[in-house]
C-alpha cells in the first residue's frame, strides 16, 4: 500500500489547487515544499506588483487631475508606506496557507523533493510512495551567464526596495520589464530597458506593441534595442554594465540592475530521470491531460511545464489535474480563450490569436485596429491613450482574438473572452448593449465590420 494517494511537490497555485481538489474527494494528500508556501503570485509576483502598480496608477490620476479642474498642488509619493502596504498583503500568506492545508487534512512536509523511482520521492529525510505525483515547483528567473551576473537582481529583490533607485537598468523586454519599468519611471527613477532583440511583448502584434513602446517612452523610459550585456562590475555603489549595442561596445551605470529576461521551470533538483519523466528547457513534458507521457503517475502544471506562466492558468491546471487524477483522463486543457494582461498604466490585455498568428494559420481573416483616444468615453475621462485591435474569421465572423490598451483593458478583455467562448460572431457582438458612458460601451465598435466610431455619444 502506498503512503498517500497523491503527493504534490510545490505549494503555489497549481499545487494548492490540485491538493484541495483531491483532498475534497476524501483522498490522502501530502504537499512537499521547502517553504514558504503560498506561491509566486501571492508572495513575490502578481499581488505585490499590483500594490506598486496601483500606487503609481493613483499617482498618475492625481497628476492629471488638473484636466478635470481639480487643484492638487505638488504631488509626491511615500515609497516606504507603499512598501509597508505591500508587506501587509504578502507577510500573512504562508501562515494562512498552512492553516488552509491543515483544515483540509493535507499534510505539509518541509523539505527538498527528488524522485527515487517511478513511484517514490525523497522529501527531506523521508521516503514517500504514492499513487500519483504532481510537479508544481514553479519557476525561477532565467540565469544570466556573463561575468559579474551576481550583481544583477531579480524581481524578488526589486519588491524589497525600500527607496526607489535613481537609475535602473532592466535586462529583458517582457511583462515584468514593462510593469516594473513603468512603476519606477513614474516615481522618478531613470529607467533603461535593454532589449537583446528588437521585439517586445511577443503575445501581441508588433504594430500594436509599437504604440505601447511610444507611450512608455513618453514616461521617460529608454529602450535600447539590439543590446546585449557582456559583463557587470562594481563602480562604487553603482553597477557598471559593459554592453554590445547595435554592434558597438558601450557602457552604462545603474544603481539597480534587474533581470527580467524571463523565467524557467524550477525542476533541476527533482531528478526526473529517476522517475522516467521527460523534460525540456521549458519544463516537464506533459500531454493534453497534464500527465507525463512516460510515467502516467506524474502530472505537472503551472510554470513547471511552462505552457502559460499565468497564476490563474496555474490554478486552472491544478483543478484539471485533480479531476484527471480522480476520474482518469476526464478533461483536456484548453488555453485558446485564456485572457492575460500587463499591468502597466494603462494596462495592456489580450485573448486568443494575434493577427500574425491568425494569418499564419491559413484562415481567411479580417482585422479592425482602432485608436480610440478621441472617442467620447475615453476623452471625457481624460485618458491619454486608448487602442483596440480585433481579429475575426472572414466569412463566419467568428472572433479569433483581441488586444486592448486602455484603462479598462484588464477588465474589458473578459468580454471578448466570453464572446469567443460563446462562439459569438462580429454581427452578434455589435448588437450587444452596454451601459454608457463606460469604457466597455466602446467595444462593440471595435470589431471588424464596424464604422470605427461608437454608436452612442
Amino acid at each position: 500500500m502506498t503512503d498517500y494517494d497523491l503527493v504534490v511537490i510545490g505549494g503555489g497555485n497549481t499545487g494548492l489547487s490540485a491538493s484541495y481538489g483531491v483532498a475534497a474527494a476524501g483522498r490522502r494528500v501530502a504537499l512537499v515544499d521547502r517553504g514558504p508556501v503560498g506561491g509566486l503570485c501571492s508572495l513575490a509576483g502578481c499581488n505585490p506588483k499590483m500594490i506598486f502598480a496601483r500606487a503609481t496608477e493613483v499617482l498618475d490620476e492625481v497628476r492629471r487631475a488638473g484636466e478635470h479642474g481639480i487643484r492638487t498642488g505638488e504631488v509626491s509619493i511615500d515609497w516606504r508606506k507603499v512598501w509597508r502596504r505591500k508587506k501587509s498583503f504578502t507577510d500573512p500568506v504562508p501562515a494562512e496557507t498552512e492553516a488552509s492545508l491543515k483544515n483540509r487534512g493535507i499534510e505539509l512536509i518541509r523539505g527538498e523533493a527528488r524522485f527515487l523511482g517511478p513511484d517514490r520521492i525523497a522529501a527531506g529525510e523521508r521516503v514517500l510512495t504514492a499513487e500519483g505525483f504532481v510537479v508544481a515547483t514553479g519557476s525561477h528567473p532565467r540565469r544570466l551567464d556573463f561575468p559579474g551576473h551576481e550583481l544583477v537582481r531579480t524581481s524578488d529583490d526589486v519588491l524589497e526596495i525600500a527607496e526607489p533607485p535613481a537609475r535602473m537598468a532592466i535586462i529583458g523586454s517582457g511583462v515584468v520589464a514593462f510593469e516594473l519599468g513603468q512603476v519606477f519611471a513614474r516615481v522618478g527613477t531613470k529607467v533603461t530597458i535593454l532589449m537583446r532583440h528588437g521585439r517586445a511583448l511577443s503575445n501581441y502584434d508588433e504594430d500594436f506593441v509599437e504604440g505601447v513602446l511610444r507611450f512608455t517612452e513618453g514616461l521617460g523610459v529608454e529602450f535600447w534595442k539590439n543590446t546585449e550585456v557582456r559583463a557587470a562590475s562594481r563602480a562604487g555603489n553603482a553597477v557598471l554594465l559593459d554592453l554590445q549595442r547595435a554592434g558597438r561596445s558601450v557602457s552604462m551605470e545603474a544603481d539597480f540592475v534587474l533581470n527580467a529576461a524571463g523565467r524557467v521551470a524550477a525542476i533541476e533538483a527533482l531528478d526526473l530521470s529517476a522517475a522516467g519523466v521527460a523534460w525540456t528547457e521549458r519544463g516537464v513534458t506533459v500531454d493534453e491531460y497534464l500527465r507525463s507521457p512516460d510515467n502516467r503517475r506524474v502530472f505537472a502544471g503551472g510554470d513547471a511545464h511552462g505552457e502559460r506562466e499565468l497564476s490563474p492558468v496555474a490554478s486552472y491546471e491544478g483543478r484539471v489535474i485533480a479531476r484527471n487524477f480522480l476520474k482518469g483522463n476526464a478533461e483536456r486543457v484548453d488555453y485558446s480563450r485564456v485572457p492575460s494582461a500587463v499591468f502597466t498604466v494603462p494596462p495592456l490585455a489580450c485573448v486568443g490569436l494575434t493577427e500574425q498568428e491568425a494569418r499564419s494559420s491559413g484562415r481567411p481573416v479580417e482585422v479592425a485596429s482602432n485608436d480610440m483616444t478621441a472617442w467620447k468615453v475615453f476623452a471625457m475621462a481624460g485618458e491619454p491613450v486608448a487602442r483596440a485591435k480585433v481579429v475575426a474569421e472572414k466569412g463566419t465572423g467568428l472572433i479569433l482574438g483581441a488586444q486592448l490598451f486602455e484603462s479598462g483593458a484588464a477588465e474589458n478583455i473578459h468580454i471578448f473572452a466570453l464572446a469567443m467562448r460563446a462562439g459569438m460572431t462580429t454581427d452578434q457582438f455589435r448588437e450587444l448593449v452596454f451601459v454608457y458612458p463606460t469604457f466597455s460601451s466602446a467595444l462593440s465598435s471595435t470589431v471588424p465590420g464596424s464604422s470605427g466610431t461608437p454608436k452612442t455619444g
